[in-house]
């Protein structure tokens, strides 16, 4: 990603980056974060439609600059879905899949940490503040939907092991109710929360190389979680009924 490209917005952000270490992010207006940038307001609001856009902006260019030099392209995630969006072309996740159907993502959670911690006192102040509308509010918005897809991945992976009769039960149990939402908003509430944590109150190591040899932990759990819960199905009453109903003989012909 070429910073040319973006020279006008990321001067922009820089100078706001400048003000949060002399007050605070919400004292900041418009007009002092042009004038810093040796800008004119009307610059400001061809580029950002508001100071919080700015920011979701900052962390999403940085993000990317970072995913885009660690990972090829075929990992990379975008919002696809989003054509008007204007960062839709900026990745912001990673998925990296194992042959034996592991998904490996260690590297990205160490890639979003160091996007984070490279502007350790400025993400301090942002996080300060929490709720709609703050840039913690939106990064659980962001990565829930694909942290929904790797639980959803990993329960077709362990389901498709099993026979075709187990496997409609399966799914029915696992994906038929909230829990999927559950875990989702559980595993990025908990990485979010962990990062942030660290911003404030420890001191500037990168938190994957803290974690070794669990640096996997949040997709090795939920794998560990969803293999847990079809072996006590395959336990209940009843599952060797269903097993035995796939193994029954074809009928002879009259």
């Amino acid at each position: 990603m070429s910073p040319k490209r973006y020279e006008a917005k990321l001067r922009l952000a820089e100078a706001f980056v400048r003000l949060v270490e002399t007050m605070p992010a919400e004292r900041i207006t418009v007009n002092q974060i042009a004038e810093a940038a040796g800008k004119h307001r009307k610059t400001f609001y061809y580029h950002f439609a508001d100071k919080e856009q700015l920011i979701v902006w900052l962390f999403r260019y940085d993000l990317a600059s970072g995913l885009a030099d660690k990972f090829p392209e075929d990992l990379l995630v975008r919002e696809h879905d989003a054509p008007d969006n204007p960062l839709a072309e900026f990745p912001f996740y990673a998925r990296r899949i194992e042959e034996s159907g592991r998904i490996y993502n260690a590297p990205f959670f160490a890639a979003l940490s160091y996007s984070l911690e490279k502007r350790r006192a400025y993400y301090r102040c942002i996080f300060s503040t929490r709720g709609p509308g703050t840039l913690d509010f939106y990064l659980h918005q962001l990565f829930f939907p694909v942290i929904k897809e790797d639980i959803l991945f990993l329960i077709d992976r362990e389901i498709d092991r099993q026979s075709a009769v187990e496997q409609r039960a399966l799914r029915e149990r696992l994906t038929g109710n909230a829990g999927v939402d559950f875990l989702a908003e559980f595993y990025t509430g908990a990485v979010l929360s962990r990062y942030v944590e660290r911003l404030n109150y420890t001191s500037a190591r990168r938190t994957a190389r803290d974690i070794i040899p669990f640096e996997n932990v949040v997709h090795d759990s939920l794998a560990a979680l969803i293999r847990q819960e079809i072996e006590k199905a395959a336990r209940e009453p009843g599952a060797e009924e269903r097993k035995g109903e796939g193994d029954a003989p074809c009928a002879s012909p009259a």
